[in-house]
């Protein structure tokens, strides 16, 4: 969901200073003053969390903003004796590669960050981190990346799977020995809805099945027709779509009856309660499941209740990020003191972390179903 990085770019002089300040604070937090013989021991220095966001100047400001307010909340909420320092990047792999340097000089405890997909690709590719780090995307190829790293993001194509597999199991069933395709994937042909349906593929022939892959232009001459046709096929049992919820509420009344409806988090939009966008849409989208995360789905739950909403009004988007946030900080918590497997009960979904399997934090998410105008969760064991 995080796009590449722009060109390179060196830090500014400005952020130069502001960058080389807060690394002389950490320095001095981390500090063992000498002690005289028989003068008591000196405290122990509070460990440090880094938190390396993108830069307001660069395209990522608002997500990191929205990411850093969560980030900052789960460790307010804590209580941890842990100094947090936030230090914001220019694009570029320069000011990356400063960054984690001075951390490391520093003593940091545990880095967070970076956000893009293309950074976390750059510290894999480079080794560029010795410390405990925290990236907050997937990098391009997990084979590099170094023992002391971990990796969590919020994937749509990670859900694409997980609801592949949820809809086998729980809903429509193991298929029998008869060999025609029962499952379809809508998308749309560009590369967000396109790296979704791909991930859907890829998952239902993992379980046996031959999926049928329709694209769907809309506006194209007969494209409604067309799309009407594919998906009249008989025995249709299924159909995954790679779409927004608005996409999918014009295609709803296209989709057989006997067929069951799955997305990704696409579809949620928001609390039909307080929206009148996301009223409509929930009658438009009568049926159709969906994964998303405890903190809009489930925002009665105790594990979420806890932690303060955002100061300000966000869409759903940035409160994922915000929630991500949250759960960077609890996981980034725990890693820095060493522990190699463990679960945490988030607030974006189960997570799963054993380094000895993966280098990627596994989130079980929610399922949703639109019912009546309204989000009905879901409850399910996998």
């Amino acid at each position: 969901m995080i796009g590449a990085l722009l060109p390179l770019l060196r830090l500014p002089a400005v952020a130069r200073l502001a960058f080389a300040a807060s690394v002389a604070w950490a320095s001095a937090v981390h500090a063992q003053p000498a002690t005289q013989e028989g003068a008591a021991p000196a405290a122990p220095a509070r460990p440090a969390v880094v938190l390396l966001l993108p830069a307001p100047t660069t395209a990522f400001a608002q997500p990191a903003q929205a990411l850093r307010a969560g980030f900052e909340a789960a460790h307010k909420f804590s209580g941890d004796d842990v100094a947090l320092q936030v230090v914001e990047l220019a694009d570029g792999s320069e000011a990356l590669a400063a960054a984690l340097q001075a951390a490391s000089d520093s003593g940091a405890g545990v880095i967070v960050g970076p956000l893009p997909r293309a950074a976390v690709t750059d510290v894999v590719d480079g080794q560029r981190s010795t410390l405990p780090l925290v990236a907050l995307n997937f990098p391009e190829s997990d084979a590099a990346a170094p023992g002391t790293m971990l990796a969590m993001a919020l994937s749509l194509e990670s859900e694409a799977q997980r609801i592949c597999r949820f809809a086998l199991q729980e809903i429509v069933g193991t298929r029998g020995a008869s060999v025609r395709p029962r499952v379809a994937v809508v998308a749309r042909a560009t590369g967000l809805e396109r790296r979704i349906a791909q991930a859907y593929v890829q998952a239902l022939r993992a379980q046996g099945e031959v999926p049928q892959l329709i694209e769907w232009t809309p506006g194209a001459p007969n494209a409604t027709a067309g799309l009407a046709a594919q998906l009249a096929q008989p025995g249709l049992e299924a159909v995954f779509l790679a779409l927004t919820a608005r996409d999918a509420a014009q295609i709803r009344a296209l989709i057989p009856r006997q067929a069951q409806v799955f997305g990704t988090s696409l579809l949620y939009v928001g609390d039909p309660r307080v929206s009148p966008e996301a009223a409509t849409l929930a009658h438009d989208l009568e049926g159709v499941r969906f994964v998303d995360m405890p903190w809009l789905l489930q925002p009665d739950h105790s594990g979420v209740m806890v932690y303060p909403a955002p100061a300000t009004m966000m869409p759903a988007e940035m409160l994922r990020l915000y929630a991500l946030g949250i759960d960077a900080y609890r996981v980034a918590s725990v890693w820095m003191k060493g522990e190699r497997r463990f679960e945490i009960d988030g607030v974006t979904g189960r997570l799963s972390i054993d380094r000895a399997q993966s280098l990627r934090v596994e989130r079980t998410p929610l399922m949703g179903v639109y019912r009546g105008g309204s989000v009905q969760r879901i409850d399910f064991g996998r």
